[in-house]
């Protein structure tokens, strides 16, 4: 279910997530890590029956709608990824994070 998940075309993949998809050098394993509309989150919700978790498989990152065309990408912007990965509880992921972002601003 978590590759359903990780493709449907309503969520943005960020984090560990997007970071496989752009061969960062992580591994997205049994997670996935998305933004999704506000407007949508009720809707994935019920569709994949996620429930909460202390230890969630599945982190959806609400965002306010901003744009008539949802999403923009299948995946987030790189500077949000690094981001993401930063604040992620993985020290692997918050060393790809930071590379990440020293990249981009560097």
């Amino acid at each position: 279910m978590l590759r359903e998940i990780r493709d449907d075309r309503a969520l943005i993949l960020s984090g560990v997530t997007a970071a496989a998809e752009l061969r960062l050098g992580l591994l997205a394993g049994d997670t996935v890590d998305a933004y999704v509309d506000e407007r949508a989150l009720a809707t994935v919700i019920a569709r994949y029956r996620l429930q909460e978790s202390h230890e969630p498989n599945v982190i959806l990152r609400a965002v306010p709608s901003f744009m008539p065309s949802w999403p923009p990408s299948h995946v987030a912007p790189r500077a949000a990824v690094a981001l993401d990965l930063i604040e992620d509880d993985d020290p692997r992921s918050r060393q790809v994070g930071t590379e990440l972002l020293g990249r981009l601003t560097g």
